[in-house]
């Protein structure tokens, strides 16, 4: 069974990128485990000066969380042509300390909801670019971006969404499916394990221990 954390870059109550990830249940591969983060809301902005061996509650149940699960899923929405703000806060502290990141060795999916038509490509790539450069790796194609998901996405009497288009949700079912095998092939941890101990063989020191899947 691998465990996936899902997480939304957006604050909004109604947001289309939470959402989304609420959409993604059906559409699981077999042995696959989908829990949610919860909003990003009290995550602090980065500071180093609180960034101590007891960093703030959040910051520690976010670097806690992440640690823990095997793989992530990260529905990011596009402000101003970027990522926004509240995604690259949460990243920056989840890639420290330096020594044993938590966001570091992972499988991750990125996806992203936009009321557009013609963005969220953008966002996608900087926070795709953010992640492989902390030696996760992101499922790189099919790349999916679900414009106008006001109308892409349906939300039932009892609140539950789901995607509308058939070929939006294959796509992300091709997605998870890659995530899992990226997962089963431990590529992303051992991409880490191998970065500390080259690391640690260059510098001199003594290589800082790998997580190992539970």
């Amino acid at each position: 069974m691998s465990r996936i954390l899902a997480i939304s870059g957006s604050l909004r109550k109604g947001s289309h990128n939470t959402a989304l990830l609420r959409a993604l249940p059906p559409l699981l591969p077999a042995g696959m485990e989908l829990t949610h983060y919860g909003d990003l809301s009290g995550v602090p902005l980065y500071n180093a000066d609180l960034d101590t061996a007891a960093p703030p509650p959040e910051v520690a149940r976010l670097r806690r969380e992440i640690a823990a699960a095997d793989g992530l899923i990260l529905a990011v929405p596009e402000y101003l042509h970027a990522v926004p703000g509240v995604v690259k806060n949460a990243i920056d502290w989840a890639s420290r300390p330096f020594t044993a990141p938590a966001l570091a060795g992972k499988a991750v999916l990125v996806l992203v909801a936009t009321t557009g038509r013609t963005s969220g490509f953008r966002s996608l790539a900087d926070t795709a670019q953010v992640l492989a450069g902390l030696r996760n790796i992101v499922v790189p194609v099919p790349e999916v971006v679900v414009q106008d998901a006001e109308r892409a996405l349906h939300t039932a009497a009892d609140g539950t969404p789901s995607l509308a288009d058939p070929a939006t949700r294959a796509l992300i079912g091709v997605q998870l499916a890659m995530l899992g095998d990226l997962v089963d092939s431990g590529a992303p941890a051992s991409l880490e394990s191998s970065f500390r101990r080259r690391t640690a063989e260059f510098l001199g020191i003594p290589a800082a221990p790998a997580r190992t899947r539970e």
